[in-house]
């Protein structure tokens, strides 16, 4: 769960009830479950086992503009940060932050549900985007790792904070 990963990842679209989802592997099987905070306000969600009992992660919004999100470990280790920019939210460019000193830029549109991930040289690492029909239910998020640069909590975290950046930016316009 924390080594560096390559292959994909399906993360559910958030339930119509309830508040747990399992994210699988492309073949099915499950590698972890996501618990989201409904309720809260900075966007909370936990990244739990496949049996969802033990605390891999936790991720919420942070500081006070709204643009920055981070991942924790259940000992409050840092994981990852993403930081969009002010003016364009999560459709526009974001960076992410990783333990090792190295960033990521991300670059997409939460409309489409395509977005891209790549290295400091610009080179693709990875690719998230739906899987299923434009009005199927229980859409996938498929999480494309093509370059060991992420573990699976990693990038089960980023996917929930673009989630997460998504949601806030939806709610602060409606």
């Amino acid at each position: 769960m924390h080594t560096p990963f390559t292959g994909v990842l399906l993360l559910p679209d958030s339930p119509v009830l309830g508040s747990t989802s399992t994210v699988t592997t492309d073949d099915g099987l499950p590698v972890a479950t996501i618990r989201r905070r409904v309720w809260s306000s900075r966007r909370r969600f936990e990244i739990l086992d496949a049996t969802g009992t033990a605390l891999l992660a936790a991720g919420a919004q942070a500081g006070f503009w709204g643009n920055k999100y981070e991942l924790m470990g259940p000992q409050s280790e840092f994981l990852l940060s993403l930081k969009f920019g002010g003016w364009t939210g999560p459709s526009g460019r974001g960076v992410v932050s990783l333990p090792d000193g190295r960033s990521l830029a991300t670059k997409g549109n939460w409309t489409a549900r395509e977005f891209t991930i790549t290295d400091e040289a610009g080179s693709p690492v990875a690719e998230l985007h739906t899987r299923g029909g434009l009005f199927a239910l229980g859409q996938n998020l498929a999480f494309e790792l093509r370059t060991p640069v992420l573990s699976v909590v990693q990038a089960i975290g980023l996917a929930q904070c673009i989630r997460a950046a998504v949601e806030s930016a939806s709610a602060a316009a409606a």
